[in-house]
């Protein structure tokens, strides 16, 4: 996703390069009746130390050149010079409602909750948890939500409605007409054939449901030496094969199904969680000491990149190697400094969960949203409807008196309405 806004943004967030250096599906399987962590993986335990099913090589085979950083383009796209104007013309409070994705049930919001949602400004959304609604009933359930945050979003844009739907545990919608996906593990077995045309069917389903955004594909390449002593991915069988190779190619199949039927995919959860063994849904101080910003597990994410047609989701973990005092999401050093001016990367950058995820959980609630924005971010993901108006709240707030958040609240505003401008041009 390249929307060039270089000649459009705050040299704030032009500065020199610093260098220092995120469900239960099925009835079988680990956690089957777990209920959902932050953003929809499932909830694990310690898991347990074992030998690694997912050892085995996918059958494809794939090469896979070595990454370079995407040049960022300097000249402005006609929908970022427009993003920038609207922008700039909204209040602090209409901006912040532009960025905050708020958590709302799968199966339907209440009355009460789309009053709300409505009033605090809310223009897009994530459908949480599990369910078994048919794909037209949850088209009636999107289409209520994006009746309730019509007037919310400038021009008529159309709100995002996200979801999880990456297969097997972490499946949000799993009624009639929805694909029962397997694992991703099962799934990078496959031919990129029967890849490309299973995640075209998923995208046709999600597009007919009213969902335009997918959590999905998982980019993190699990250590093999964890397997699944790995909670949040390796567990439960989240990662595409266990090579470079394997995860580079199925990310990039994936990517273009999705993208190529209206579906905004997005990669995670960079800078990766291969090397961890804590889930950041369910654990605090979940840290890796090994990924740098040269890491070869970066390769996935660097790719999409260079693909151009996936939003990039940042882990909660902390990542010592790059930056020893804050969380990924929390990062300047990680967001704007590796992501965005090292690795070329100008698009939509997503946080995980801010708001149930222990990771951050010492951390007020309003002051995760103020904290990812400053640290290069874009849309702050709160799974929990009311939390997302207290980061609404602080967002304002913020912007209201220190003049340099209020110009990097713009500038990420400006990201998020021209990716939606791309989306309406297509």
């Amino acid at each position: 996703m390249k929307s060039p806004l270089l000649k459009l943004v705050s040299p704030l967030l032009v500065g020199s390069l610093l260098l220092v250096a995120t469900g239960c599906g099925p009835s079988e399987g680990p956690q089957a009746t777990t209920p959902t962590g932050s953003s929809g993986a499932p909830q694990s335990p310690t898991a347990p130390s074992s030998t690694d099913p997912t050892s085995a090589e996918p059958s494809r085979s794939a090469t896979s050149p070595e990454p370079t950083a995407p040049v960022p383009s300097t000249e402005p796209s006609t929908e970022a010079q427009r993003a920038a104007r609207l922008a700039a013309q909204m209040s602090s409070r209409e901006q912040a409602g532009q960025l905050v994705v708020a958590g709302v049930e799968a199966t339907g919001a209440t009355k009460a909750t789309l009053k709300s949602l409505s009033k605090a400004g809310v223009a897009n959304v994530f459908l949480r948890g599990r369910s078994k609604l048919s794909v037209k009933q949850t088209a009636a359930v999107t289409g209520q939500l994006r009746s309730a945050l019509s007037a919310n979003s400038p021009e008529g844009l159309d709100a995002w409605v996200a979801t999880d739907q990456e297969g097997g545990y972490v499946r949000v919608l799993q009624g009639s007409g929805f694909s029962d996906l397997p694992t991703a593990v099962t799934q990078a077995k496959w031919s990129t054939q029967r890849l490309d045309s299973t995640w075209r069917s998923v995208a046709k389903e999600l597009q007919k449901a009213g969902v335009n955004v997918n959590l999905a594909p998982v980019a993190d390449v699990v250590d093999p030496a964890l397997g699944r002593a790995n909670a949040p991915i390796g567990y439960f069988s989240r990662n595409y094969g266990s090579s470079l190779e394997s995860v580079t190619e199925s990310i990039r199949t994936v990517n273009q199904a999705l993208s190529g039927q209206g579906v905004q995919p997005v990669v995670k959860h960079f800078p990766g969680l291969g090397n961890v063994r804590g889930n950041t849904d369910t654990t605090a101080s979940v840290t890796d000491t090994a990924t740098s910003g040269d890491s070869e597990s970066l390769r996935p994410f660097v790719h999409a990149i260079e693909q151009g047609q996936a939003w990039v989701m940042v882990a909660n973990a902390r990542y010592t190697r790059i930056d020893k005092k804050n969380d990924a999401p929390f990062s300047r050093a990680l967001i704007q400094g590796l992501l965005r001016e090292k690795l070329g990367y100008d698009g939509v950058v997503i946080s995980d969960d801010l708001c149930e995820a222990k990771q951050v959980a010492s951390v007020p609630v309003g002051e995760r949203a103020v904290r990812f924005i400053d640290a290069g971010g874009t849309l702050p993901l709160c799974v929990d409807a009311e939390k997302s108006r207290t980061m609404i709240n602080a967002l304002v707030k913020q912007a209201d008196t220190d003049e340099q958040f209020a110009q990097r609240l713009e500038d990420a505003v400006t990201v998020a309405l021209t990716a939606k401008l791309e989306k309406g041009k297509e």
